[in-house]
Protein backbone atom coordinates (compact mmCIF):
# COMPACT_ATOMS: atom_id res chain seq x y z
CA UNK A 1 0.00 0.00 0.00
CA UNK A 2 1.30 3.53 -0.66
CA UNK A 3 2.11 5.48 2.24
CA UNK A 4 -0.49 8.31 1.98
CA UNK A 5 -2.42 5.23 1.58
CA UNK A 6 -1.61 3.65 5.09
CA UNK A 7 -1.50 7.18 6.39
CA UNK A 8 -5.07 7.80 5.49
CA UNK A 9 -6.58 4.12 6.64
CA UNK A 10 -4.03 3.71 9.62
CA UNK A 11 -7.05 4.17 12.32
CA UNK A 12 -8.71 1.20 10.00
CA UNK A 13 -6.07 -1.38 11.18
CA UNK A 14 -7.43 -3.86 13.96
CA UNK A 15 -5.79 -6.67 15.20
CA UNK A 16 -3.56 -7.16 12.12
CA UNK A 17 -6.16 -6.44 9.82
CA UNK A 18 -5.10 -3.62 7.30
CA UNK A 19 -6.72 -2.20 4.31
CA UNK A 20 -4.76 -3.21 0.62
CA UNK A 21 -3.45 -0.58 -2.12
CA UNK A 22 -6.34 -2.01 -3.98
CA UNK A 23 -8.67 -1.92 -1.34
CA UNK A 24 -8.06 2.20 -0.78
CA UNK A 25 -8.77 2.72 -3.87
CA UNK A 26 -12.32 0.69 -3.82
CA UNK A 27 -13.27 2.66 -0.37
CA UNK A 28 -12.36 5.58 -2.05
CA UNK A 29 -14.87 4.69 -4.98
CA UNK A 30 -17.52 3.61 -1.65
CA UNK A 31 -17.30 6.69 -0.36
CA UNK A 32 -17.65 8.81 -3.64
CA UNK A 33 -20.69 7.30 -4.53
CA UNK A 34 -21.53 7.17 -0.87
CA UNK A 35 -21.12 10.88 -1.16
CA UNK A 36 -22.93 11.63 -4.53
CA UNK A 37 -26.08 9.59 -2.91
CA UNK A 38 -26.36 11.62 0.17
CA UNK A 39 -25.91 15.13 -1.89
CA UNK A 40 -28.44 14.38 -4.80
CA UNK A 41 -32.26 14.77 -4.45
CA UNK A 42 -32.72 10.70 -5.84
CA UNK A 43 -30.43 8.82 -3.57
CA UNK A 44 -32.01 5.46 -4.19
CA UNK A 45 -29.74 3.68 -6.73
CA UNK A 46 -26.56 5.68 -5.62
CA UNK A 47 -27.75 4.02 -1.89
CA UNK A 48 -27.94 0.90 -2.96
CA UNK A 49 -24.96 0.66 -5.53
CA UNK A 50 -23.30 1.66 -2.46
CA UNK A 51 -24.47 -1.06 -0.39
CA UNK A 52 -23.39 -3.46 -3.06
CA UNK A 53 -19.59 -1.62 -2.99
CA UNK A 54 -19.97 -2.02 0.37
CA UNK A 55 -20.68 -5.97 0.64
CA UNK A 56 -17.67 -7.09 -0.83
CA UNK A 57 -15.13 -5.30 1.48
CA UNK A 58 -17.35 -6.29 4.61
CA UNK A 59 -17.34 -10.14 3.24
CA UNK A 60 -13.28 -9.73 2.64
CA UNK A 61 -12.64 -8.46 6.31
CA UNK A 62 -14.44 -10.99 7.91
CA UNK A 63 -12.64 -14.06 5.66
CA UNK A 64 -9.21 -12.85 6.09
CA UNK A 65 -9.94 -12.41 10.33
CA UNK A 66 -11.23 -15.62 10.17
CA UNK A 67 -8.95 -17.47 8.21
CA UNK A 68 -5.27 -17.52 10.00
CA UNK A 69 -7.21 -17.48 13.63
CA UNK A 70 -7.19 -21.81 13.96
CA UNK A 71 -3.43 -22.36 11.95
CA UNK A 72 -0.66 -23.29 13.63
CA UNK A 73 2.98 -23.54 12.45
CA UNK A 74 6.10 -25.65 12.75
CA UNK A 75 9.28 -25.21 11.61
CA UNK A 76 12.20 -28.04 11.15
CA UNK A 77 16.03 -26.82 11.24
CA UNK A 78 19.19 -28.68 11.47
CA UNK A 79 20.52 -26.74 14.95
CA UNK A 80 24.53 -27.25 13.74
CA UNK A 81 26.37 -26.70 10.57
CA UNK A 82 29.08 -25.61 8.43
CA UNK A 83 29.87 -22.71 6.67
CA UNK A 84 28.65 -22.49 3.47
CA UNK A 85 26.46 -26.02 3.82
CA UNK A 86 23.48 -25.59 2.34
CA UNK A 87 20.10 -26.92 3.96
CA UNK A 88 16.88 -27.18 4.22
CA UNK A 89 14.16 -25.36 6.32
CA UNK A 90 10.65 -27.07 6.49
CA UNK A 91 7.97 -25.07 7.47
CA UNK A 92 4.10 -26.62 8.46
CA UNK A 93 1.22 -25.24 8.76
CA UNK A 94 -1.94 -26.98 10.58
CA UNK A 95 -5.15 -25.90 9.89
CA UNK A 96 -7.46 -26.65 13.00
CA UNK A 97 -10.44 -24.74 11.16
CA UNK A 98 -13.36 -26.82 9.64
CA UNK A 99 -13.00 -24.34 6.63
CA UNK A 100 -9.77 -24.52 4.15
CA UNK A 101 -7.33 -21.32 4.26
CA UNK A 102 -5.78 -20.12 0.76
CA UNK A 103 -2.97 -18.18 -0.38
CA UNK A 104 -1.15 -17.76 2.90
CA UNK A 105 2.11 -15.66 2.47
CA UNK A 106 4.49 -17.15 5.27
CA UNK A 107 7.71 -14.50 5.55
CA UNK A 108 10.66 -15.98 7.71
CA UNK A 109 13.28 -14.07 9.25
CA UNK A 110 17.01 -14.94 9.51
CA UNK A 111 19.23 -12.64 12.15
CA UNK A 112 22.53 -13.00 13.15
CA UNK A 113 22.48 -13.05 17.20
CA UNK A 114 25.98 -13.63 18.40
CA UNK A 115 29.26 -13.78 16.58
CA UNK A 116 31.61 -11.47 14.78
CA UNK A 117 30.27 -8.37 12.87
CA UNK A 118 26.91 -9.46 12.46
CA UNK A 119 25.29 -9.56 9.36
CA UNK A 120 21.59 -7.58 8.63
CA UNK A 121 18.72 -9.37 8.81
CA UNK A 122 17.25 -11.11 5.57
CA UNK A 123 13.74 -12.28 5.35
CA UNK A 124 12.27 -14.85 3.09
CA UNK A 125 9.01 -15.24 2.16
CA UNK A 126 7.15 -18.79 0.97
CA UNK A 127 3.57 -18.92 -0.30
CA UNK A 128 1.11 -21.69 0.59
CA UNK A 129 -1.47 -22.25 -1.93
CA UNK A 130 -3.74 -24.02 0.08
CA UNK A 131 -4.66 -25.64 4.17
CA UNK A 132 -7.07 -27.77 4.44
CA UNK A 133 -9.67 -28.16 6.96
CA UNK A 134 -8.53 -30.14 10.07
CA UNK A 135 -4.97 -31.07 7.70
CA UNK A 136 -1.82 -29.91 7.19
CA UNK A 137 0.63 -28.92 4.56
CA UNK A 138 4.27 -28.76 4.84
CA UNK A 139 6.76 -26.39 2.11
CA UNK A 140 10.44 -26.05 2.33
CA UNK A 141 13.36 -23.69 1.66
CA UNK A 142 17.16 -24.36 0.76
CA UNK A 143 19.33 -21.79 2.28
CA UNK A 144 23.12 -20.99 2.62
CA UNK A 145 24.73 -18.98 5.57
CA UNK A 146 28.57 -18.01 4.71
CA UNK A 147 29.76 -16.49 7.68
CA UNK A 148 30.05 -18.32 11.34
CA UNK A 149 27.85 -17.60 14.73
CA UNK A 150 24.63 -18.08 16.44
CA UNK A 151 21.73 -17.10 14.11
CA UNK A 152 17.53 -17.14 14.79
CA UNK A 153 14.63 -18.40 12.56
CA UNK A 154 11.77 -16.36 13.25
CA UNK A 155 9.58 -14.73 14.61
CA UNK A 156 7.45 -15.94 11.72
CA UNK A 157 4.59 -13.58 10.11
CA UNK A 158 1.75 -15.11 8.02
CA UNK A 159 -0.49 -13.30 5.81
CA UNK A 160 -3.50 -13.69 3.49
CA UNK A 161 -6.04 -11.44 1.18
CA UNK A 162 -8.10 -14.23 0.15
CA UNK A 163 -10.76 -13.49 -1.35
CA UNK A 164 -10.54 -10.63 -3.01
CA UNK A 165 -7.45 -8.74 -2.27
CA UNK A 166 -9.30 -5.77 -0.95
CA UNK A 167 -8.15 -6.72 3.25
CA UNK A 168 -5.28 -8.05 4.24
CA UNK A 169 -4.53 -9.95 7.62
CA UNK A 170 -1.32 -10.48 9.16
CA UNK A 171 -0.65 -12.70 12.45
CA UNK A 172 3.12 -12.42 13.91
CA UNK A 173 3.96 -16.45 15.48
CA UNK A 174 6.55 -16.10 18.41
CA UNK A 175 8.08 -19.57 16.67
CA UNK A 176 11.87 -19.26 16.98
CA UNK A 177 14.45 -21.21 16.17
CA UNK A 178 18.46 -21.69 16.98
CA UNK A 179 21.06 -22.51 14.42
CA UNK A 180 24.71 -22.17 15.32
CA UNK A 181 26.84 -21.98 12.07
CA UNK A 182 30.85 -23.43 12.66
CA UNK A 183 33.75 -21.80 11.94
CA UNK A 184 34.74 -23.32 7.85
CA UNK A 185 36.08 -26.85 8.29
CA UNK A 186 39.61 -27.54 6.72
CA UNK A 187 42.47 -30.31 6.71
CA UNK A 188 45.23 -30.66 9.04
CA UNK A 189 48.35 -31.40 7.38
CA UNK A 190 50.53 -34.99 8.44
CA UNK A 191 52.37 -32.35 10.19
CA UNK A 192 49.91 -31.81 12.61
CA UNK A 193 49.29 -35.35 12.95
CA UNK A 194 52.90 -35.80 13.24
CA UNK A 195 53.17 -33.46 16.42
CA UNK A 196 50.32 -34.84 17.99
CA UNK A 197 51.76 -38.65 18.07
CA UNK A 198 55.11 -37.42 18.99
CA UNK A 199 53.14 -35.46 21.98
CA UNK A 200 51.30 -38.38 22.91
CA UNK A 201 54.68 -41.02 22.90
CA UNK A 202 56.55 -37.99 24.29
CA UNK A 203 55.07 -36.48 27.61
CA UNK A 204 54.37 -39.98 29.15
CA UNK A 205 53.78 -37.98 33.10
CA UNK A 206 50.33 -36.79 31.84
CA UNK A 207 49.13 -40.31 30.86
CA UNK A 208 46.56 -41.38 33.52
CA UNK A 209 45.15 -44.97 34.09
CA UNK A 210 41.94 -46.20 34.24
CA UNK A 211 40.24 -49.21 36.04
CA UNK A 212 40.25 -50.62 38.96
CA UNK A 213 44.58 -50.16 40.56
CA UNK A 214 46.93 -50.05 37.50
CA UNK A 215 44.14 -50.49 34.93
CA UNK A 216 40.85 -52.85 33.62
CA UNK A 217 41.78 -56.30 35.02
CA UNK A 218 42.06 -59.24 31.78
CA UNK A 219 43.65 -61.97 33.22
CA UNK A 220 45.88 -63.83 35.69
CA UNK A 221 49.69 -64.82 36.19
CA UNK A 222 51.76 -65.63 38.22
CA UNK A 223 53.06 -64.17 41.29
CA UNK A 224 56.55 -61.81 41.03
CA UNK A 225 58.95 -60.04 43.42
CA UNK A 226 57.25 -56.90 44.13
CA UNK A 227 53.91 -57.69 43.17
CA UNK A 228 51.17 -56.08 45.93
CA UNK A 229 49.54 -58.43 48.27
CA UNK A 230 46.15 -57.01 47.05
CA UNK A 231 46.63 -58.47 43.53
CA UNK A 232 46.61 -61.93 44.76
CA UNK A 233 43.94 -64.10 43.64
CA UNK A 234 43.43 -66.62 46.35
CA UNK A 235 40.73 -68.25 45.28
CA UNK A 236 42.91 -69.64 41.87
CA UNK A 237 46.23 -69.69 43.80
CA UNK A 238 44.34 -72.73 46.45
CA UNK A 239 43.44 -74.18 43.31
CA UNK A 240 46.71 -73.85 41.30
CA UNK A 241 48.69 -74.70 44.70
CA UNK A 242 51.24 -71.47 43.84
CA UNK A 243 50.69 -67.53 44.17
CA UNK A 244 48.60 -66.11 41.48
CA UNK A 245 48.03 -62.62 41.05
CA UNK A 246 45.17 -60.71 38.67
CA UNK A 247 47.04 -58.66 35.84
CA UNK A 248 45.75 -55.39 34.42
CA UNK A 249 45.95 -53.85 31.36
CA UNK A 250 47.24 -50.28 31.46
CA UNK A 251 45.29 -47.34 29.31
CA UNK A 252 47.19 -44.76 28.99
CA UNK A 253 45.51 -41.44 27.36
CA UNK A 254 47.40 -37.63 26.64
CA UNK A 255 46.09 -34.47 27.90
CA UNK A 256 45.82 -31.50 25.55
CA UNK A 257 45.15 -28.31 26.28
CA UNK A 258 44.30 -25.80 22.99
CA UNK A 259 44.17 -22.29 23.91
CA UNK A 260 43.04 -20.11 20.23
CA UNK A 261 43.95 -16.57 20.93
CA UNK A 262 41.58 -14.74 18.76
CA UNK A 263 43.52 -10.77 18.69
CA UNK A 264 42.95 -8.19 16.37
CA UNK A 265 44.20 -4.80 16.58
CA UNK A 266 42.37 -2.04 17.18
CA UNK A 267 41.82 -1.09 13.36
CA UNK A 268 42.23 -4.33 12.17
CA UNK A 269 42.08 -4.79 7.91
CA UNK A 270 40.78 -7.30 6.22
CA UNK A 271 44.43 -9.53 6.38
CA UNK A 272 43.82 -9.05 10.06
CA UNK A 273 40.68 -10.49 10.00
CA UNK A 274 41.22 -12.99 7.65
CA UNK A 275 44.28 -14.36 10.24
CA UNK A 276 41.67 -14.82 12.79
CA UNK A 277 39.32 -16.92 10.95
CA UNK A 278 41.84 -18.72 9.70
CA UNK A 279 42.88 -19.70 13.30
CA UNK A 280 39.64 -19.87 14.18
CA UNK A 281 38.91 -22.44 11.07
CA UNK A 282 42.04 -24.31 12.20
CA UNK A 283 40.80 -25.03 15.95
CA UNK A 284 37.66 -26.06 14.91
CA UNK A 285 39.23 -28.42 12.74
CA UNK A 286 41.75 -29.33 15.07
CA UNK A 287 39.11 -30.65 17.52
CA UNK A 288 37.07 -32.48 14.86
CA UNK A 289 40.12 -34.70 14.23
CA UNK A 290 40.89 -35.32 17.54
CA UNK A 291 37.18 -36.18 17.99
CA UNK A 292 37.84 -39.01 15.44
CA UNK A 293 41.17 -40.24 16.48
CA UNK A 294 39.92 -40.25 20.35
CA UNK A 295 42.12 -41.67 22.91
CA UNK A 296 42.79 -38.09 24.48
CA UNK A 297 41.56 -35.36 27.06
CA UNK A 298 41.10 -31.79 26.16
CA UNK A 299 40.78 -28.51 27.62
CA UNK A 300 39.78 -25.77 24.92
CA UNK A 301 40.36 -21.94 25.79
CA UNK A 302 38.92 -19.88 23.60
CA UNK A 303 40.14 -15.89 23.86
CA UNK A 304 37.96 -13.48 22.50
CA UNK A 305 35.76 -10.41 23.99
CA UNK A 306 35.13 -13.33 26.35
CA UNK A 307 37.00 -16.37 27.72
CA UNK A 308 35.20 -19.55 27.42
CA UNK A 309 36.82 -22.87 29.25
CA UNK A 310 35.71 -26.18 28.35
CA UNK A 311 37.30 -29.91 29.43
CA UNK A 312 37.44 -33.56 29.36
CA UNK A 313 37.34 -36.25 26.58
CA UNK A 314 36.44 -35.39 23.38
CA UNK A 315 32.91 -36.98 22.83
CA UNK A 316 30.13 -35.78 20.59
CA UNK A 317 28.74 -33.10 23.23
CA UNK A 318 32.25 -32.02 23.83
CA UNK A 319 32.52 -31.59 20.23
CA UNK A 320 29.22 -29.45 19.70
CA UNK A 321 29.85 -27.32 22.96
CA UNK A 322 33.51 -26.67 21.66
CA UNK A 323 31.76 -25.80 17.71
CA UNK A 324 29.16 -22.93 19.31
CA UNK A 325 32.43 -21.49 21.44
CA UNK A 326 34.42 -21.10 18.16
CA UNK A 327 31.09 -19.97 16.16
CA UNK A 328 30.44 -16.94 18.45
CA UNK A 329 34.21 -15.91 19.34
CA UNK A 330 34.44 -12.54 18.90
CA UNK A 331 38.41 -11.02 17.80
CA UNK A 332 39.30 -8.14 20.18
CA UNK A 333 42.52 -6.30 20.86
CA UNK A 334 42.01 -6.71 25.06
CA UNK A 335 43.02 -9.69 25.86
CA UNK A 336 45.73 -10.36 28.14
CA UNK A 337 47.24 -13.64 26.41
CA UNK A 338 50.29 -13.71 28.94
CA UNK A 339 47.56 -14.02 32.04
CA UNK A 340 45.77 -16.55 30.01
CA UNK A 341 48.80 -18.70 29.38
CA UNK A 342 50.30 -18.49 33.07
CA UNK A 343 46.36 -19.34 34.29
CA UNK A 344 46.93 -22.58 32.05
CA UNK A 345 50.07 -23.63 33.22
CA UNK A 346 49.09 -23.22 36.69
CA UNK A 347 45.96 -25.61 36.65
CA UNK A 348 46.49 -27.81 33.68
CA UNK A 349 47.43 -31.65 34.72
CA UNK A 350 51.56 -31.74 34.91
CA UNK A 351 53.17 -32.65 31.75
CA UNK A 352 49.40 -31.77 29.54
CA UNK A 353 50.35 -30.42 25.91
CA UNK A 354 49.70 -27.02 25.57
CA UNK A 355 49.56 -25.57 21.93
CA UNK A 356 48.70 -21.91 21.59
CA UNK A 357 47.18 -20.75 18.43
CA UNK A 358 47.08 -17.11 17.90
CA UNK A 359 47.14 -14.40 15.52
CA UNK A 360 49.75 -12.66 17.13
CA UNK A 361 53.27 -12.44 15.86
CA UNK A 362 54.84 -12.53 19.05
CA UNK A 363 56.42 -15.83 20.88
CA UNK A 364 56.90 -17.05 24.19
CA UNK A 365 60.41 -15.36 24.12
CA UNK A 366 58.51 -12.22 24.47
CA UNK A 367 58.74 -11.17 28.12
CA UNK A 368 56.63 -8.37 28.23
CA UNK A 369 53.50 -10.31 26.71
CA UNK A 370 54.42 -13.51 28.61
CA UNK A 371 55.43 -11.65 31.65
CA UNK A 372 52.93 -13.43 33.91
CA UNK A 373 55.08 -16.37 32.97
CA UNK A 374 58.66 -15.42 32.75
CA UNK A 375 58.02 -13.64 36.24
CA UNK A 376 57.30 -17.23 37.83
CA UNK A 377 60.28 -19.85 38.47
CA UNK A 378 58.23 -22.69 38.33
CA UNK A 379 56.40 -21.40 35.57
CA UNK A 380 58.89 -20.75 33.35
CA UNK A 381 59.84 -24.24 33.72
CA UNK A 382 56.51 -25.48 31.95
CA UNK A 383 56.96 -23.76 28.81
CA UNK A 384 58.96 -26.41 27.29
CA UNK A 385 55.30 -28.11 27.07
CA UNK A 386 54.28 -24.75 25.16
CA UNK A 387 53.83 -25.37 21.35
CA UNK A 388 53.22 -22.32 19.47
CA UNK A 389 51.32 -21.55 16.13
CA UNK A 390 51.15 -18.35 15.02
CA UNK A 391 48.95 -17.37 12.05
CA UNK A 392 50.52 -13.59 12.06
CA UNK A 393 54.31 -15.42 11.31
CA UNK A 394 52.42 -17.88 8.44
CA UNK A 395 52.76 -21.02 10.57
CA UNK A 396 49.74 -21.77 10.15
CA UNK A 397 49.96 -23.13 6.39
CA UNK A 398 52.24 -25.52 7.63
CA UNK A 399 49.65 -27.80 9.85
CA UNK A 400 46.34 -26.68 8.20
CA UNK A 401 44.87 -26.36 4.51
CA UNK A 402 41.60 -23.98 5.08
CA UNK A 403 39.48 -24.43 1.94
CA UNK A 404 38.70 -21.31 -0.25
CA UNK A 405 35.23 -19.36 0.61
CA UNK A 406 32.74 -18.83 -2.13
CA UNK A 407 32.88 -15.58 -3.82
CA UNK A 408 29.05 -14.78 -3.10
CA UNK A 409 27.79 -13.08 -0.18
CA UNK A 410 28.80 -13.82 3.20
CA UNK A 411 25.23 -15.35 3.89
CA UNK A 412 22.03 -15.36 1.67
CA UNK A 413 18.82 -17.67 1.69
CA UNK A 414 17.37 -19.51 -1.52
CA UNK A 415 14.60 -20.51 -1.87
Amino acid sequence: MSETGSRMFSWFRLRGVSITQEGTYYFLVFIFILAGAIVRSNIQLLMILACMLLGPLLYNLWVVTSSLRSLKFSRRVPSLLSCDDPFFVELTAKNGSRHATYAVVIEDKLVQVEGYDPEPAQNVDVFFAKIGNKDEAAISYKAVIRKRGKYQLGPLSATTAFPLGLMRSTRVDTLVSTIVVMPRLGQMTPAWRRMIQQDKSGFASSRRQHGLLEGDFYGLREWRNGDPKQWIHWRSSAKQGELVVRQFEKQNQQDFVLIVDAWLPESPIEEDKDRAERIISMAATAVRELAVAGGCQLQLISCGETTESIAGNVSQAFVVQAMHDLAVLVPTDAHDIGSTMANCLRTSRPGARVILLTTRKTDLSDTDVFAAVWNDAKLRSELGRVKTVSAGRGDDGMFFHKPTPRTSKKSESLV
